[in-house]
């Protein structure tokens, strides 16, 4: 019995392994599918589990827009891979002590790991 248990979790672990798609594979339409529901997913985790108010939910909302938006410039103006690196450290830094002042770190590092969780169990690889 044992054994056919131990059979059946590698044929599963491996056929996820080959069912996995990387990000770059994905159509457009199939990046902004996969991220809508992500977003819609995280939402109901802040507002039901950690309880987040809409004010709290539009203001992370914020937060991450800006980030990327920041990130985008970074790439876009800086020149060198190191000064990039700098600049992004900033940005995140920046990033986490606004998502402290809104959710407060304890439920900050909750949703980190929920969120940690989520990538390590998706289907999709992103790319190096």
């Amino acid at each position: 019995m044992k054994k056919i248990i131990l059979l059946l979790s590698i044929l599963f672990v491996g056929w996820q392994a080959a069912s996995a798609q990387k990000w770059s594979e994905l159509s457009k339409e199939e990046k902004m599918m996969k991220a809508k529901a992500f977003r819609e997913d995280n939402q109901k985790y802040l507002k039901n589990t950690l309880g987040m108010t809409d004010t709290q939910l539009t203001d992370i909302d914020n937060v991450n827009a800006c980030y990327l938006s920041t990130l985008d410039r970074i790439g876009r103006y800086v020149k060198t891979d190191e000064e990039k690196e700098k600049y992004a450290e900033v940005a995140t830094a920046a990033r986490s002590a606004q998502l402290d002042a809104i959710m407060g770190v304890e439920k900050r590092d909750q949703f980190m790991k929920y969120v940690e969780d989520k990538m390590k169990n998706s289907k999709i690889q992103l790319d190096k």
